[in-house]
């Protein structure tokens, strides 16, 4: 029902953009074919690209797929620009009206101009990646005293993230000297085969941290067979843990739970609980979870788990979805301490889709967790 939603709202958006800037343009057959085909182009373009890449892998099709998906934030800001004109021209004296009567057109070379330098913004908004820095202190011993954990999700690799960008992120993320990294889901957004053919796997297979890399399954990842995606991260060296727990070192643990989407469009068996998955844990050591979607947040603090880190919100991506985000998840983004846990939502290095960010930035999460002493 979502999706329908969805799909109605932004294709209704769209016919409503385009008919307001056809009615603008010079009454000319050649400026008007070529309108109504970039049009085409900008509302179609990115599911379309998105099939053909799934198909036939060419760099081409990457550039496509990325500047096509720009209309996604695009028909937003340039809805609400032509929503400011309209209410600007109730209010403007008569001399204005005058003045830009039969100059429409100026009007809205103003707006395309200033959504244009919006997006050139959030271009690199997501570029240019945020360090966000946390101090934890865990009730619980550990002989290690403290722990650098690293949490970065929503990479989105194969998507619109291609080997420049997951470079610029990986590289980052090492240059943070973990000792541990978490992914909790939605690394990658594309099919084995298409991920094979770009080498996404070389660029995964630099991560490495004294104790390990793990991760576990998002909702994109079940777009294109978890399973199979799931053998292609631990080919890369990256354990991806699905409802499963790993005892690392005996000095704590790591738990990866697999998200919803695995029962719903996948429609495999649903999901364990936490309680099944901790059941033969060693309590009195730090257990930290991975867990796409802050959705099961009360069921961690149930379970006392000492850390949940999760993703997939985006943080909305881009305004005004962040709005919308923070009303659908208990905890959107950010750090918040419920009872003895400690839960860290993520927006993510990466970006699906529009590789933009609009008034945030893409983020990586460095965690120095400390424990009591032995």
């Amino acid at each position: 029902m979502s999706r329908v939603f969805f799909l109605a709202l932004y294709y209704g958006l769209s016919g409503y953009v385009v008919l307001r800037g056809f009615l603008v343009l010079p009454h000319l057959w050649l400026f008007q074919g070529a309108y109504l085909l970039t049009c085409a182009w900008a509302v179609f373009g990115y599911f379309l690209f998105s099939y053909l890449k799934d198909w036939f892998y060419m760099p081409v099709i990457n550039c496509l797929l990325a500047i096509s998906s720009l209309w996604l934030p695009g028909v937003i800001y340039l809805f609400v620009g032509i929503c400011l004109v309209d209410l600007g021209w109730l209010i403007t004296p008569d001399s204005f009206h005058s003045f830009f009567s039969g100059r429409s057109w100026i009007i809205a070379l103003g707006v395309v101009g200033t959504v244009g330098g919006v997006l050139l913004k959030g271009y690199f908004n997501a570029l240019n990646i945020e360090i966000k820095k946390i101090e934890l202190h865990i009730e619980k011993k550990c002989p290690l005293g403290s722990l650098r954990v690293v949490v970065a999700s929503d990479i989105h690799a194969g998507g619109t993230i291609g080997k420049r960008r997951l470079s610029i992120i990986l590289k980052k993320i090492l240059s943070l000297d973990p000792d541990l990294i978490l992914l909790p889901g939605d690394l990658l957004d594309g099919s084995k085969r298409v991920l094979e053919k770009e080498g996404i796997e070389h660029f995964f297979k630099s991560l490495s941290a004294g104790y390990g890399v793990y991760s576990c399954i998002g909702n994109h990842e079940c777009f294109y067979e978890s399973d199979s995606l799931s053998s292609f991260l631990e080919n890369c060296g990256i354990a991806v843990l699905r409802d499963e727990t790993r005892r690392v070192d005996d000095f704590f643990y790591v738990v990866g739970r697999d998200d919803q989407a695995v029962e719903i469009i996948e429609g495999k068996a649903k999901r364990k609980t936490l309680r099944e998955i901790l059941k033969n844990c060693d309590r009195s050591k730090p257990i930290l979870v991975m867990d796409h979607r802050p959705t099961a947040i009360d069921e961690a603090v149930r379970e006392q788990v000492d850390l949940l880190v999760c993703g997939h919100t985006h943080q909305g991506q881009f305004w005004p979805i962040n709005h919308i985000v923070d009303r659908l998840f208990p905890l959107s983004y950010g750090y918040r301490k419920i009872g003895l846990s400690h839960i860290v939502v993520t927006r993510g290095a990466g970006t699906w889709g529009p590789p933009v960010r609009v008034g945030q930035r893409s983020e990586i999460v460095l965690l120095h967790l400390f424990f009591n002493k032995e």
